[in-house]
């Protein structure tokens, strides 16, 4: 039974996220040269330990990276060529749950190694609450993936009724917003992809910012690092389309106007930004200018507008996709070095509404 699962699981989860890893690698192995890379590791290990906030980052990280491997394992679960392995069911719910946190162990292994590492060094510095706290926090990470994991086999196909009574109320149906439909959409199916990249882009901004000092105030590698955070921004975008493309199709000919469908969609995007816009609001008047936070808002937000309006009306593959964005990273550089971001923002927003004007009711994405 552990061949099979190992291959179904294990392997493929690997495989399919060979690209994810080599990332991870490149960025903790790649940026240092070799004769470095035990001081650097030392170096980043005694700040995990000895900054709080720092190890509060570090646990939000391998809470996430557990939150994608949950996610893969469901969908297997859950995917018709995965039922197979709901007769691991017959088992003793010993003996399955035994293998099922041998397989979260295999999958959790580049976290729960360097966390094996970190509490080695917490132990040799006379650190031993922090060494205990570090293992428990992975031991208990696993454990409870694979408790997830057995009560999903026990439940094939389990779903929530809560939001359908959140969606209906008790006196029968009521009007749900098109925007709120979206944000449910990433907060249940793609929830820790949602988080890592709040995570990330708000972290980004925050730590960005609190480099500024009025002696040297210089917000171009703020712009640039924005502009990466958007990115991951505009991937919930291609997300929501997939799920417009796969059951949302009927709203196109439902009776709502045009301006209003343009302002649920500019709703729901300017939502998408709220933690963001929170943040600068929060490092607002100081380090940061008014006007520099206004700039940043509204050339994210018509980024995002833009990029909405092209998924909704240009059928992408992931490859298109790719291309359409380093066309828009490229204008982007071009005008944080030429000082001219309202004007392509000016110009993003009338692109964007043109597109959806145009193109809205006349583009085939089936």
């Amino acid at each position: 039974m552990w061949f099979v699962i190992n291959k179904t699981l294990v392997r493929s989860f690997y495989l399919q996220h060979a690209g994810f890893f080599l990332f991870l690698f490149i960025v903790f192995f790649g940026i240092v040269v070799p004769s470095q890379q035990v001081a650097y590791h030392y170096a980043l290990i005694r700040g995990i330990l000895e900054a709080p906030g720092f190890l509060l980052l570090v646990a939000i990280a391998w809470l996430l990276y557990a939150g994608k491997v949950v996610q893969f394992v469901f969908r297997v679960l859950d995917s018709p060529e995965g039922l197979f392995l709901c007769r691991m069911r017959c088992l003793a719910p010993a003996t399955c749950y035994r293998l099922l946190l041998w397989v979260q162990h295999r999958m959790f292994l580049p976290v729960s190694g360097y966390a094996v590492i970190i509490a080695g060094v917490a132990i040799r510095r006379g650190a031993w609450a922090e060494a205990m706290a570090v293992l428990l926090f992975v031991a208990g990470i696993c454990g409870v993936s694979a408790i997830l994991y057995y009560r999903r086999l026990r439940y094939p196909g389990m779903v929530s009724e809560w939001g359908s009574r959140r969606l209906t109320g008790a006196r029968g149906h009521r009007y749900v917003p098109y925007w709120s439909i979206l944000l449910r959409f990433l907060a249940t199916r793609n929830g820790w992809l949602l988080v890592g990249v709040k995570v990330f882009s708000c972290g980004l901004l925050y730590l960005l910012l609190r480099l500024q000092t009025p002696e040297d105030y210089d917000l171009r590698a703020v712009y640039f690092t924005w502009c990466m955070a958007l990115f991951g921004h505009s991937i919930l975008l291609l997300r929501c389309q997939r799920l417009e493309v796969g059951g949302l199709l009927f709203y196109r000919a439902l009776p709502v106007s045009l301006a209003g469908r343009l302002g649920q969609y500019g709703l729901f995007c300017l939502l998408l930004l709220l933690p963001e816009m929170l943040v600068l609001g929060w490092m607002t008047p100081n380090p940061i200018r008014i006007i520099d936070v206004l700039e940043l808002v509204v050339t994210g937000y018509s980024l995002l507008l833009l990029v909405n309006g092209c998924l909704l009306v240009i059928p992408l593959r992931v490859s298109d996709f790719l291309k359409l964005w380093l066309v828009l990273l490229g204008i982007w550089y071009g005008c944080v070095l030429g000082g001219s971001l309202i004007a392509m923002s000016g110009f993003f927003v009338a692109a964007a509404v043109i597109l959806l004007v145009v193109g809205y009711y006349r583009v085939d994405l089936r």
